[in-house]
C-alpha cells in the first residue's frame, strides 16, 4: 500500500525522471495550546510587512523532531490535524512502512482506511464487515482471527485517514471505545473536523515542510534544476505544502513544457490536481468535472478578489460550501473580541489567493481596466501581481483551466485588447525610483515586470508591441535579475525577428544560472556598443563560476574599462592565463577619466596569452 502510494506520485514525472520518492521529514506540533494556524487576533499592521517577509512567513518553523515511529510505538491514541495536502496521508504510511519493516515479530494487526474512498460504502457495516470486508479478508480461519482481535484488542493498529464525520456507526463505536477498547487509533483530519473527536487523543499538529525540507526535497527531485525554484522566493514558500511541492517539481521536470515553465502554469496545474485528487476523478473525467464545478470554483475566485482588494487573507465574503473547491482553504477563527470569535478561511498560500482573484477578473473583464490603474497608485499597488497570472490564463494552450470556465470567445474578446492596454498603461509610467519602505514591489512598475508578463502570455505579438514602443532598446541597467526574470527578458528579445535590439546591462547583477538564460537571447542583440564590456563586467565580478568561453562569441573579444577595478583585472588575468588559445584585449577608455596605470599594469602578467591588444576612446555619458 505504500509503495502504491508513492508510486501515484512517481507517475507524474514524465519521461525518465523517476525520483525515487519516499516520506520527507514534516514539522509536527505538539503544543497543547490552541493552533496558531487555526485561531489568530486581528493584526492590524500586518499589511505593513514587505512582500518577501509575507512570504516567509508561510514556511513553518522547525520543531523537535518527531520521528513517525514515535508516533507508531506510543500507547496514546493520535489525533493528526493539518491543512489540505499538508502531508498527513504521506505521514500514515510513512507510519505503514515502518510497521510492515518492523523488526519484531510479536503477532499484532494494522487496518488502514482511507475514509475519502470508502466512507460511503461503510454507513451501515459492522466490524467483521469494516475489518475484513473492507479491508482485507483471512485467507482461513476468518472467525478465529475475529476472536483473536476482540480479545487482544491491545495488539491492533487502526487508521482512519481523512474523516470528515462520524456518520458510520462502527467507526463511532471503534472510536469511542466501545468496540475494540485497547486498540491504538490513528486518526488524520482537517482543523474543521478536529472537533468531532473528543476524548484520549493526543493531538499532533503537521505542519508541512520546513526551509531545510523543502531544500532537501527539490533536491533530490530536481537536482540541478533545483535552483529554477530555489531562486524563486515565492515558489520555495509555495512548497511547504507538500502537495504543492509536488506539482511544482514536476512542472519544472517536464519534458513537455520549456525550461523553466512559466509560474502560472504550476499554478494551474495545482489546481487540476488539487480538484483531482480531491474528486476522484481520473486524468480523462477532469475536465468535465471542473466544467460541473464552474459556479463554485468562481465564487471562491469572487471572494478571493474582494480579499486581495482589501489586502487581507480572511475570506469574510465566502459562499462556497462544496467540500472539494473548498480544498485550497484552511479555516481561520478571527478573534475579535474577548467573548466573540468568527469563523472565516483563507488560502493555503497567498499567492493562490491571487491567482484565484485573477481569474475572477477575467471572468468579468469590464474591471480590468480599473485594475490596471489601481496598479498605479500606493493603496492598490499589490494589485499589479495579478496581472501575470491573466496574462498565462489568456493563453489557450495546455494544460487548460479556464475554457471549462468561461466561454472561449469571451476570452478571445478580452484577449484582443488586452496586451495593449496593459503595456500602454503600464509603459509611460516605468521608473527607477527605490522601493517604498513599506511594499517591495514599491509604486512603480518595472520594465522587468512587463517582460514577465509577456512571458506568462507566451504572446510573440505582444513582445514585439512592446518592443516596438521601446524602439527596440531595452535599458535593465541598475538591476538585480534572478534567473526567472533573466529567462523573461530572454524571451521578449527573441521574438524580434526582423531587428536586433539594443541591450543595456550597465551595472547589473546577474546570477550564473540567469546569465545562461540570457545568452539564449544574444543572436537576437546588437553585438556592438558597450554591451561585451558590460557583459565582461558582470562575468569578472561574479563569484560563481560562469562559462566564460560564451562571452566571447559576441565579438571575440575580452573587454575592460582601462579604469575597472582592480580586483576585475586580475581576474581578467586568470581567465587569459585558463584560456588554450591567446585571447584579443579590448580596452575601453572614458576620455574624460585618466587612465589608473598601476591597473592596467596588471596585464603586464598575461602578455604571453594576448593575442592583440586595442584601446577603444568613448563618451561614458553616450552610454
Amino acid at each position: 500500500m505504500s509503495n502504491k502510494f508513492w508510486g501515484e506520485s512517481q507517475k507524474l514525472f514524465g519521461g525518465n525522471k523517476k525520483p525515487d520518492l519516499s516520506y520527507a521529514t514534516l514539522v509536527l506540533d505538539t503544543d497543547e495550546s490552541v493552533s496558531p494556524s487555526k485561531i489568530k487576533k486581528v493584526k492590524k499592521k500586518k499589511s505593513k510587512l514587505s512582500r518577501p517577509k509575507k512570504m516567509r512567513k508561510y514556511i513553518p518553523e522547525e520543531k523537535p523532531d518527531i520521528p513517525p515511529s514515535e508516533l507508531l510505538e506510543t500507547d496514546k491514541n493520535i489525533l493528526l490535524v493539518g491543512k489540505p495536502g499538508i502531508g498527513k496521508t504521506a505521514l500514515t504510511h510513512e507510519m505503514l512502512r515502518l510497521w510492515a519493516e518492523r523488526e519484531s515479530k510479536e503477532p499484532d494487526y494494522m487496518f488502514y482506511f482511507d475514509m475519502r474512498e470508502i466512507s460511503d460504502i461503510i454507513r451501515d457495516k459492522n466490524l467483521e464487515e469494516l475489518l475484513f470486508g473492507v479491508f482485507c479478508e483471512p485467507d482461513e480461519g476468518k472467525d478465529e482471527v475475529l476472536q483473536d482481535i476482540k480479545r487482544h484488542s491491545d495488539n491492533i493498529t487502526i487508521i482512519f485517514d481523512g474523516i470528515t464525520d462520524l456518520s458510520s456507526q462502527v467507526v463511532k463505536k471503534v472510536l469511542t471505545k466501545k468496540l475494540l477498547p485497547l486498540a491504538k487509533i490513528i486518526i488524520t483530519c482537517r482543523p474543521d473536523n478536529e472537533d468531532l473527536f473528543s476524548g484520549d487523543f493526543h493531538k499532533v499538529e503537521v505542519k508541512g515542510f520546513s526551509e531545510q525540507t523543502i531544500k532537501t526535497y527539490l533536491s533530490a527531485t530536481l537536482g540541478e534544476d533545483q535552483k529554477k525554484v530555489l531562486s524563486n522566493l515565492e515558489l520555495v514558500t509555495l512548497c511547504h505544502v507538500p502537495m504543492y511541492a509536488l506539482m511544482v517539481t514536476v512542472c519544472f521536470s517536464s519534458k513537455d513544457a520549456p525550461q523553466p515553465c512559466t509560474v502560472t502554469e504550476i499554478y494551474i496545474n495545482i489546481v487540476r490536481f488539487c480538484l483531482q485528487i480531491n474528486s476522484q476523478k481520473t486524468n480523462e473525467d477532469l475536465n468535465s468535472f471542473i466544467k460541473t464545478k464552474r459556479e463554485e470554483i468562481l465564487s471562491l475566485a469572487e471572494a478571493a478578489f474582494l480579499a486581495t482588494q482589501q489586502k487581507t487573507v480572511n475570506l469574510t465574503d465566502l459562499t462556497c460550501k462544496d467540500i472539494c473547491v473548498l480544498s485550497f482553504l484552511k479555516p481561520l477563527l478571527i478573534k475579535e473580541a474577548v467573548t466573540e470569535t468568527i469563523t472565516t478561511h483563507a488560502f493555503l498560500h497567498y499567492t493562490v489567493q491571487e491567482f484565484f482573484a485573477a481569474l475572477w477578473l477575467l471572468k468579468n473583464p469590464d474591471k480590468i481596466r480599473d485594475v490596471f490603474q489601481q496598479c498605479l497608485t500606493e493603496e492598490k499597488k499589490h494589485m499589479k501581481h495579478l496581472i501575470p497570472f491573466m496574462c498565462r490564463l489568456l493563453n489557450e494552450k495546455s494544460p487548460s483551466l479556464m475554457k471549462h470556465l468561461i466561454p472561449d470567445q469571451d476570452l478571445k474578446n478580452t484577449s484582443n485588447w488586452f496586451f495593449k492596454e496593459l503595456i500602454n498603461t503600464f509603459l509611460p509610467h516605468l521608473c527607477e525610483q527605490e522601493e517604498a519602505d513599506t511594499e517591495d514591489s514599491g509604486l512603480h512598475v518595472h520594465i522587468l515586470f512587463v517582460c514577465q508578463c509577456l512571458y506568462e502570455s507566451q504572446s510573440p505579438e505582444a513582445c514585439v508591441y512592446l518592443l516596438d514602443k521601446l524602439d527596440y532598446h531595452l535599458d535593465l541597467s541598475g538591476d538585480s535579475l534572478d534567473p526567472y526574470p533573466c529567462c523573461a527578458v530572454a524571451y521578449v528579445v527573441t521574438q524580434s525577428k526582423e531587428r536586433k535590439i539594443r541591450l543595456n546591462l550597465e551595472d547589473v547583477i546577474i546570477s550564473e544560472q540567469g546569465m545562461r538564460q540570457l545568452f539564449e537571447c544574444f543572436k537576437n542583440v546588437q553585438g556592438s556598443g558597450p554591451l561585451p564590456r558590460q557583459l565582461w563586467e558582470i562575468f569578472l565580478i561574479n563569484e560563481e563560476q560562469m562559462n566564460f568561453v560564451s562571452l566571447f562569441i559576441l565579438d571575440g573579444n575580452l573587454h575592460l574599462l582601462v579604469n575597472a577595478e582592480k580586483k576585475l583585472f586580475e581576474r581578467a588575468v586568470e581567465i587569459m592565463q585558463r584560456m588554450p588559445t591567446k585571447v584579443n584585449v579590448c580596452l575601453r577608455w572614458d576620455k574624460e577619466t585618466p587612465a589608473c596605470h598601476s591597473q592596467c599594469e596588471s596585464l603586464l602578467k598575461a602578455l604571453p596569452f594576448i593575442s592583440s591588444l586595442r584601446y577603444v576612446a568613448f563618451a561614458f555619458k553616450q552610454l
